[in-house]
């Protein structure tokens, strides 16, 4: 293997290395002003896309224990590496063939230590983002709780207008 091609190699298994997550995407015609913004949405996400050659993915990933084969991966492929939240850059893919025409196609990914297959990634990217989670758990933990004050409130203003109007009957 040329010298080029080695250190693209070891490149490429320390980016995955360094992100816990990642994700293979198909691509196909597209503009470069369309590459370029799908780039900068991915990095909003806190990732970043790469194009890279399928025998040099397949080759980084095997090495590192990650089995995919070259079926699993039609056509040109990049891969979504670096999001803090896996769930979130699948997210941007989706949002951004609904905004721009069906550029991109989820093919896989690794999440957790766990092999997603194509449909796992389909899922993962309808499932709500970390921030959004979180705000779904904030409301269920504070729902109780505002409902409790709600009907203290109304207890306590409830009783001066009961001891007046038991006031006004008996005057």
């Amino acid at each position: 293997m040329k010298r080029e091609k080695e250190l693209f190699l070891a490149e490429m298994q320390e980016q995955i290395q360094q992100s816990d997550s990642f994700i293979i995407a198909n691509y196909e015609k597209m503009t470069a002003n369309q590459a370029y913004q799908f780039r900068r949405e991915i990095e909003k996400a806190g990732g970043f896309f790469e194009v890279v050659r399928k025998r040099m993915l397949l080759r980084a990933l095997k090495d590192m224990g990650i089995e995919f084969n070259a079926e699993q991966l039609p056509g040109h492929v990049g891969i979504i590496v670096g999001a803090q939240d896996p769930i979130a850059a699948t997210q941007v893919v989706l949002k951004f063939n609904k905004q721009e025409g069906d550029f991109y196609t989820l093919l896989g990914g690794f999440v957790d230590n766990q092999k997603l297959s194509k449909e796992d990634v389909n899922v993962l990217a309808k499932l709500p983002g970390k921030d959004q989670m979180r705000a779904q758990l904030l409301s269920v933990l504070t729902a109780p709780m505002s409902n409790c004050v709600g009907i203290i409130d109304s207890l306590l203003s409830s009783l001066p207008r009961c001891v007046d109007a038991r006031a006004q009957n008996m005057g």
